[in-house]
């Protein structure tokens, strides 16, 4: 089955085609293609993710990913070699384009983009479309479930709702097949911490290459064909997410069948690295800098506190480990006046320190939660997946465990927004296609609904 998957839900406009075949418990991916067209650094000088400009942006962006992504996977032809355009008085086409327009009535600098593509694109050979739905920034989301109902009804093909937090817990299924020694190392690049997150956008200077002739466009470091092999899912199975927007503990009965645990009350942790990045100075995206300059640091110098850790429930906060590390700030460093040496070694001390008490209250829910359900997989997800210590320290505390629990953690290349993992999702949701005309958009869309993740 081959299925197209849109993820619009954020800053990264991004969009992929996969190969899927078997059965679920012996399935193969091959991602024909996978590319992000990252908006880090217009967010960066407003230290966060500004809803309006990601709709902009996204207008901009979703056409030429699009023919990237159908470029790489040997879709469509390169434009060079493209037929001639249809001719434009064609009654049918002119019908096309007019229902597309009511389609795309939000977003006009959309369908002014998509009319040339429209005019030489004929369907393609996809079985489906699968597009984040929810929860993110509802201009951004709806940019990207409008396009995805146009691409339907222009192509005549089915759509599939994907939640993004089912996204997120299914990219730690997919383990490459192959290396690609090719593959360039990935950048930070979005506003959810960790140790790296999605490339920032790159220019490349060969533009006669046919897999690559848009500015600000990535591929991931993935060449395009890659294979994937997709472990089996044991249930009944535990989920971590740990985003910029999102800290939930996910408890999956089966596909599709999703009890929240536990959840965020305030601060999310990607939100608490951000802010704390920018008291440090360290700007926005937060999670790689303070990931880095926590290595240089002792994570035992200061005992900020570990909220909710020994709560009989499993909701997390951090905002008062947030406004722990402010007043720390205030008072202790604000009125010294040492060294510049001196200062970055008091940071990084205080970034490890702050990493470890975020990372304490992870591992030891989910740990205690994992032994309560008596789960058999535990997986993360997220763009705080990334994070070294948190990948590391809660392998560490499953292995201590008497019982034998998988422990499943994406490529780090994946833990950040991408339609490879909607694309996937899509596929485990596939009994649930849909009519373009039925697809709205939820910023607050919950694993726990009825509504199709």
């Amino acid at each position: 089955m081959r299925i197209l998957g849109i993820e619009t839900s954020c800053d990264e406009t991004a969009i992929a085609v996969i190969d899927a075949s078997g059965q679920r418990a012996r399935l193969r991916v091959r991602a024909l293609s996978n590319v992000v067209a990252s908006q880090v650094k217009l967010h960066a000088k407003y230290g966060g993710v500004v809803p309006h400009l990601a709709k902009r942006e996204h207008q901009k962006n979703l056409v030429p990913v699009l023919l990237t992504a159908l470029l790489e996977a040997k879709l469509i032809p390169h434009p060079e070699e493209a037929k001639r355009p249809k001719d434009l008085r064609d009654p049918s086409l002119s019908l096309r384009m007019t229902r597309v327009e009511e389609i795309l009535e939000r977003e006009p600098d959309l369908f002014a983009r998509m009319i040339p593509m429209m005019l030489q694109l004929k369907p393609l050979k996809i079985d489906a479309i699968a597009v984040t739905v929810g929860p993110g920034l509802a201009p951004a989301l709806w940019v990207g479930v409008n396009f995805a109902r146009a691409l339907s009804y222009v192509w005549q093909r089915p759509i599939i709702a994907v939640n993004h937090m089912a996204g997120h817990f299914y990219s730690a299924l997919l383990q490459p097949a192959q290396r690609n020694p090719k593959s360039a190392r990935p950048r930070p690049s979005s506003g959810e911490a960790g140790e790296t997150r999605n490339p920032k956008q790159i220019k490349n200077s060969n533009t006669q290459n046919p897999r690559r002739f848009w500015f600000g466009i990535s591929n991931l470091g993935f060449a395009p064909n890659l294979e994937f092999r997709v472990s089996d899912l044991r249930f009944p199975a535990l989920a971590l997410l740990v985003s910029g927007g999102h800290t939930e503990l996910v408890l999956m009965k089966a596909h599709g069948k999703f009890q929240i645990l536990g959840e965020t009350l305030d601060d999310a942790a990607g939100e608490a690295f951000d802010k704390v990045a920018k008291m440090l100075g360290l700007g926005f995206p937060g999670g790689p800098p303070i990931s880095r300059l926590a290595e240089r640091g002792n994570p035992q110098a200061i005992n900020f506190p570990r909220p909710m850790l020994h709560s009989k429930d499993f909701n997390f906060s951090f905002s008062g480990l947030k406004t722990a590390v402010l007043y720390y700030l205030r008072d202790r460093v604000g009125s010294t006046t040492r060294s510049q040496q001196q200062g970055r070694v008091r940071q990084a001390d205080v970034a490890a320190s702050f990493e470890q008490a975020v990372t304490d209250v992870l591992v030891a829910k989910t740990v205690r939660a994992a032994k309560q359900y008596r789960v058999k997989t535990v997986m993360i997800g997220g763009g705080v997946a990334a994070n070294k210590k948190l990948r590391a320290e809660l392998g560490e505390a499953l292995a201590r465990q008497r019982s034998y629990i998988r422990y499943l953690i994406p490529d780090v290349r994946l833990t950040g927004d991408n339609a490879l993992m909607i694309a996937l999702a899509g596929w485990f949701n596939r009994g649930k296609k849909q009519l373009w005309r039925n697809l709205v958009a939820d910023a607050n869309l919950r694993l726990d609904t009825k509504t199709p993740h």
